[in-house]
């Protein structure tokens, strides 16, 4: 259901199979009926994307193991929009006001009951709607439980089309570093040459990414990863960490690499010279079907040799692919420490850090990779050498 002339981002067949794949693991997981809350999970099945997720709506849709359809829920502010740039067969409008009595209602008349999935791990609404969301389904007869991660789990291995958006989003990536030599110079602020970075990858047909361009320089450059980018103006000398991604379709390669403006620092390039060989480390280890730890732990047994915990921020990675604001961070860790356990199949697709620093020195020397595991191995996406670069 969607108006003639719609365009999505996928064909319709695409989101078809996605909901196949979604409803097997709800029957593995033993969900009757799935409510699906995450904006991400809400575009990978729906094709819906939108600038802003009120608080206090309801946005989602919602699955049936045994029936191929989906209802489409939003507030109806977002009825036109939605039904013109969505696909879905049915859908519940309500307003702020209703939006719990509403969602419940339409379970009970639907028949929408049994063991129902709540995505409560979400973004958008509250935790205190899910909560009332809930208790409203228990009141109509639904045995409501944690339906987190089921879609998450589905989208961690990529289709062939996915797959092609991916590579297309790293070659984004790949044209922004190539072109920051020309970008980043003396007296330009680390905002002036995200906005210019993020400039040339929506040339290259890139969009915004789901978490913020990260430029940062100067002396307490060894203690700002995860800063935003300031107003501070670049100087000659400055070692400049750099950590994008290009997005194409909404999914995401990530690519970061250290540099020197002006003049070499040795230090910075001992540590990427040995560190950069990592990836290598990773790539030899594992194999198709291993558990995500494995590439973990060679990289740590590389790094080790050389660096210790007092100079490493991390190693590590977590799964990439369709991500809205303000998040990119998948659920699965290469540590497979986090929400669950996962091996490396075909089409799983991670970023995969060397974040380490040096506070006597004030530098960080780190990189970043995005990972494809294939049929054959590893496949590592950025054509751009991870040692250090020195920029004119």
């Amino acid at each position: 259901m969607r108006a003639v002339g719609a365009e999505l981002p996928f064909p319709a067949e695409e989101y078809q199979q996605r909901r196949r794949r979604v409803r097997e693991e709800m029957r593995r997981r033993e969900l009757d009926v799935l409510l699906v809350l995450s904006p991400p999970n809400l575009a990978y099945l729906t094709g819906f994307e939108s600038v802003w997720y009120p608080p206090r709506a309801p946005v989602g849709c919602i699955l049936r193991a045994e029936s191929e359809e989906l209802v489409f829920c939003d507030y109806e502010r977002h009825c036109h929009y939605a039904s013109t740039h969505a696909l879905f067969d049915d859908a519940i409008w309500f307003t702020y006001e209703d939006a719990v009595a509403q969602l419940a209602r339409a379970f009970r008349e639907r028949g929408l009951l049994g063991r129902v999935g709540v995505e409560r791990w979400t973004r958008s609404p509250g935790a205190p709607l899910v909560q009332a969301l809930e208790a409203a389904l228990e009141a109509v007869g639904a045995s409501v439980v944690d339906g987190s991660w089921t879609v998450d789990r589905v989208r961690a291995v990529k289709s062939p089309r996915e797959v092609e958006c991916v590579l297309r989003a790293a070659e984004i990536a790949d044209a922004a570093l190539a072109a920051l030599p020309e970008i980043a110079r003396p007296g330009l602020t680390e905002l002036q040459v995200a906005a210019r970075l993020e400039l040339v990858m929506a040339d290259e047909g890139g969009e915004p990414p789901a978490i913020r361009t990260m430029v940062s320089a100067g002396p307490l450059v060894w203690a700002r990863t995860h800063s935003p980018p300031g107003r501070r103006p670049l100087e000659r000398g400055d070692v400049l960490y750099v950590d994008l991604c290009g997005v194409y379709r909404r999914y995401h390669a990530d690519v970061c690499r250290t540099f020197a403006l002006g003049e070499d620092n040795p230090v910075a390039r001992e540590i990427l010279e040995w560190t950069s060989r990592s990836v290598d480390a990773v790539a030899a280890a594992v194999r198709p079907g291993d558990p995500l730890e494995v590439a973990v732990a060679a990289a740590e047994r590389h790094v080790h040799e050389r660096y210790g915990p007092e100079r490493i921020w991390w190693i590590g990675g977590y799964a990439l692919g369709l991500a809205l604001p303000p998040d990119w961070v998948g659920h699965i860790y290469l540590d497979n420490r986090a929400f669950e356990r996962f091996t490396w199949e075909p089409g799983y697709v991670t970023n995969y850090e060397n974040v380490l620093f040096d506070r006597e020195a004030g530098i960080t020397a780190s990189y970043m990779e995005t990972l494809l595991m294939t049929e054959d191995g590893i496949r590592v996406l950025s054509s751009h050498p991870r040692t250090l670069t020195v920029l004119p």
